[in-house]
This record gives C-alpha cells, structure tokens and sequence, in this order.
C-alpha cells in the first residue's frame, strides 16, 4: 500500500479532482439537501479489546471500514467498491493522487499499483506488515535531533477511494487512513522522550440529537434520538437499533435549533477523555501540549429548510463545538437527517435518523 504524510496541497489537488469530475464527490459540495446518490461520510474503526473506537491503526491492525451512502431516490442496484494504492518508488503520483484519474475514479480497479479493499457499505482490512517500515521510518526521524518538529507528527496517511454506483449514477469520496507506530509511541512511554508527543487519535462520537429550545450556547433540551449499545440501553426496554439508536421521538413542526451533543464518557487507561482529545504541537520553538481538538458537524438532509448555520458552539469550552443548525424547520413529511462529525485529525463519524 502507498502509504505518505499528505500535504495540503496535494489533499486539495485529490479533493478537487474528484469534485471536477463527472463523478460526484460526497465531501467538497456544499448543498445540504440531499435528493440523490451520495457519499455522506467515510470512517476507520480500530478495536484493540479497551473499549475505545481508534481511529489511528499500525501494521497488524484490522480496520472496520464504513461509509454513510445516502440513497434517497432508491437507485436500484447500488455496490460500493473501495480502493487504495501501493507504493510508488521515490514518492512519485499514485493513481490515487493523480488528478488526471480521480476525474474518472472507477477506472482504478484494476490499475497497476491499485489495491481493491472490498465492497459493501462496511469492510474489514488489515494492514499489511510493510507498513512497519513505514512507521519505523517516522520514528527514526522523530530521534534525529535535527528534525525535532518531527516528533508530534508520527503518523502517515494512505489515501482510501470509495466508489458507489448504480443503474448509471456514480459518486466518489476520499478517506485518509492515518497510520501510526502507536503501540511504540505516545505519553505514556516514557523510555524515550523523543516519543512521547504523538497522541493516537480516536473518532469523535455524536451521542443524541438535542432540540435546544432558546439558549444556543449550550446542546442541552429535548433529546430527539439518543445512541445506544449493550451499556447504555433505551429507556424502558425500547429497541437499540443495529446501528446503535433509540426509537426516535417526535421531530416538532416549526423553526427549531438542533445540535449534535458530542460523547463524553470515551476515556482511554489514564483517564483521559479521548473523544476531544488535546495533543501536541511541535515547532522549531519547541513543544506546546495545549492543542486541542474543535470537533465540527456537517449537517444534510432529504428535505426541510435550513436558514442559517453557526459555524461553531463553544460555550466557552472545545466540548461544545459544533456546526449547528439555526432555525431548520422539518419538511410536512418523512425525512432523514444526516450530521458528520470530524475531529481534524482524520476521526469521524455520524448519525443518520429517518423522522416520521
């Protein structure tokens, strides 16, 4: 697998590639209301058996692979393939960074140099032992005392493509899978100072939708629909969905203020709250451990109004930062609502809730 440190730059070329294409990338648009086939968001799950949802994978690891394909005009037939790249020598364009082939994404299965992952809306994939090298080269780096700015970025990122099609429609979007030597690094090592600045990522988790009745400061009201597992059951033994939902209440009629309420109960062995986590930021100046993630959701929906967007909700705090809708107000009928929230650092995951 092609697995680099991704510059914005070439970030920006791959994303304006897949917009510029007749293909339809799911991220770059910017229209809220979704009437067709579309590629929401796309997220990496990493169990390692201590509860927590990573998002950083090493060599050996297993990732769960997801992506959130919106279908409100039921096209027939939909596959979602998925598709990375391997090495390239000295560096060089890969299929998957190349502008020229992201404007036409489903001619890379098959490609030289071109790894098929899987199909499905969910997959599994293990990274390869070579990325070890990989890894151990960030970590070498990290130690050169030359390159001290180093030793919080030990991560690279492989680029993922995923690719849903259906009787004629085709629509792309691009994953970052973040790659880190974590069990070697991180805080709690401290064999080697070199290594201790890179906190492991973990994805950022909505926990219920809150209907905020006056104060928008703050993601506290009605709870519209609340998440739910084995440990955390509905209330009076109603029915966790399979993908880890409540029955929803009532969405009411009118102008409403919504906003995604961000878990807070996700802590790693110290402790430490790992769904807004802070971490490190190294400059030739030297280390400065106050960064801190402003989590942010992205808000879709089949139908309704939106009058505005607030950009971010802190309340003073990074726990409340949010996009958050101001004034939707819900359409006569059934729709489903869709809120992706990203963390910045390649975590990500949603809700998606059909309102009757």
């Amino acid at each position: 697998m092609r697995f680099r440190r991704t510059s914005p730059v070439v970030l920006g070329a791959a994303l304006a590639a897949l917009g510029a294409a007749a293909c339809v990338s799911g991220f770059d648009r910017n229209d809220q209301i979704v009437n067709g086939l579309r590629i929401l968001g796309v997220s990496a799950h990493i169990d390692n058996g201590d509860g927590i949802d990573w998002a950083d994978a090493e060599a050996g690891d297993t990732v769960t692979f997801k992506a959130l394909v919106a279908n409100p005009s039921n096209v027939p037939g939909v596959t979602v393939t998925w598709v990375t790249c391997l090495p390239s020598p000295n560096n060089t364009v890969t299929p998957c960074t190349s502008e020229a082939v992201l404007r036409d994404p489903t001619q890379l299965p098959g490609m030289p140099g071109v790894l098929t992952l899987g199909s499905g809306d969910t997959i599994q994939f293990t990274v390869p032992s070579e990325a070890s090298a990989l890894t151990d080269a960030l970590i070498m780096n990290a130690e050169n005392p030359m390159t001290p700015n180093a030793q919080c970025a030990l991560f690279i990122e492989a680029p993922i493509i995923v690719i849903a099609q259906g009787n004629g429609s085709t629509v792309t979007a691009l994953k970052y899978l973040r790659l880190s030597p974590w069990s070697q690094i991180g805080p709690t090592d401290m064999s080697n100072p070199a290594l201790q600045h890179y906190v492991r990522n973990a994805n950022p988790t909505i926990k219920a939708l809150n209907n905020v009745p006056s104060d928008a400061t703050a993601c506290v009201g009605q709870t519209l629909v609340a998440s739910c597992d084995a440990n955390n059951p509905c209330a009076g033994g109603a029915t966790c969905s399979s993908d880890g939902w409540c029955p929803p209440a009532s969405f009411p009629d009118g102008p409403q203020t919504i906003c995604g309420q961000l878990r807070d109960t996700q802590t790693d062995a110290t402790g430490a709250d790992v769904d807004i986590q802070t971490y490190y930021y190294c400059g030739m100046d030297g280390v400065d451990g106050s960064e801190m993630e402003f989590p942010t959701i992205t808000w879709y929906e089949t139908a309704g109004t939106e009058a505005s967007i607030a950009n971010s909700n802190t309340a003073g705090t990074p726990d409340l930062a949010a996009r958050t809708f101001q004034l939707f107000t819900r359409p006569p009928g059934p729709f489903t609502l869709y809120g992706v929230v990203r963390d910045g650092r390649d975590g990500e995951n949603w809700i998606a809730q059909t309102f009757q």
